[in-house]
């Protein structure tokens, strides 16, 4: 079965990205752990496939967690909201998630709140940084009092040949899936009241569940069927609302990637993606499969003669009118597990193309590296 030399290869990443983890600097780590577990706010700051990371695992932190982009945030920027923070909370934490420490937005976060510290002598606030890159705007931070940086292997752009995109994934994808597991054990750890230390033993349990997740995903026949039909010309839209919307967002934007380059495409659902035709491929996440846009999505794309699949927590409307996996999963498990299920897909979709020989064009590689220096 095709699913058998799939796992073998196609997902050594994955097992890079949990060793790396597993080495983050406990003297390091210790420090960063502390400042977000003693927070009474904590601010979220990324972008693309490593905000999604960063949104999926500290996702359900019970904890007062706010992004920037929300409607109630007291500010448009870090600058204006400062003062506000300062005198509603006692400790406000921003965490920040970057793989080159250099990425536009959460750089101009950092200046401009370590600006606003340093003016104001605020002793409230600290500055929080999972990068991989120390040497970095960001990763300079830790020379700051209320800096606490982490430092997190996975960021390499070595990666234009085939066994290259196999071993790192599309993208560098070891450091998103390293950081996404990071932020999630540690999310479990302070929802626990446990101490740093928890984190590593969770890390270590997880490992073993996600690789046996992640292998009898890519051993499916769903997954094979997938596989085959993303290798036509057909279109794919990744579809979840709430958290499920971070999972879909990641996977699409990996898959764009490749569709692309053979003249097709992949979409996130939404007012942006297009209306389905004959052939294309749905593909929604969903903890319930009973979340009503989902099921209308799935309704108008079998209508029009699509093909829908799924990934959901249990047997539901939605897993009997799709071809569905079940993980079946807490809900502040699930999300982590479905983004590391999916992560291969773009790879194995790459592996198909080369044994065919079709060869994606040397600028498509390079355009990937850029892409990822710049949006993560």
């Amino acid at each position: 079965m095709m699913g058998n030399n799939i796992g073998t290869g196609g997902t050594r990443y994955i097992n890079a990205a949990i060793r790396n983890v597993g080495n983050v600097k406990k003297r390091e780590f210790k420090p960063f752990f502390n400042a977000i577990s003693d927070a009474d706010c904590i601010i979220l700051a990324g972008e693309g496939r490593s905000q999604s990371a960063l949104y999926i695992g500290i996702g359900q932190m019970e904890k007062e967690v706010k992004t920037m982009t929300d409607i109630d945030f007291p500010g448009s920027n870090i600058l204006e909201a400062a003062p506000v923070l300062e005198n509603k909370y006692d400790k406000i934490a921003l965490l920040v998630n970057s793989g080159s420490g250099e990425t536009a937005t959460p750089k101009i976060i950092v200046k401009q709140l370590t600006d606003y510290i340093e003016r104001k002598k605020s002793e409230k606030f600290t500055i929080n940084a999972v990068v991989s890159n120390t040497s970095s705007s960001i990763g300079k931070i830790t020379d700051k009092e209320y800096g606490n940086v982490v430092e997190l292997k996975g960021r390499d752009t070595k990666t234009e040949t085939k066994n290259g995109f196999l071993k790192h994934g599309i993208m560098n994808d070891i450091y998103e899936l390293g950081s996404l597991l990071l932020f999630q054990k540690m999310k479990e750890a302070i929802n626990g009241n446990r101490d740093y230390k928890a984190v590593f033993r969770k890390i270590e349990i997880e490992s073993k569940l996600i690789s046996r997740i992640v292998n009898r995903f890519v051993c499916s026949d769903i997954y094979e069927d997938v596989l085959d039909r993303l290798e036509t010309r057909s279109r794919i839209t990744m579809g979840g609302v709430g958290p499920a919307r971070n999972v879909a967002k990641m996977t699409a934007i990996r898959l764009q990637h490749v569709k692309r380059a053979i003249g097709d495409e992949a979409y996130l659902s939404g007012a942006f993606a297009p209306k389905p035709r004959a052939g294309d491929i749905l593909f929604l996440i969903s903890l319930s499969g009973e979340t009503e846009p989902l099921l209308d999505w799935c309704k108008e794309q079998k209508k029009f003669g699509g093909h829908v699949y799924s990934i959901v927590g249990t047997e539901s409307r939605l897993s009997k009118e799709s071809d569905s996996f079940i993980i079946d999963n807490t809900p502040d498990m699930f999300y982590e597990r479905v983004a590391f299920a999916l992560s291969p897909l773009p790879l194995h979709l790459v592996e198909r193309l080369y044994k065919r020989g079709f060869m994606l064009p040397k600028y498509v590689l390079e355009l990937l590296q850029v892409q990822h220096s710049m949006t993560e």
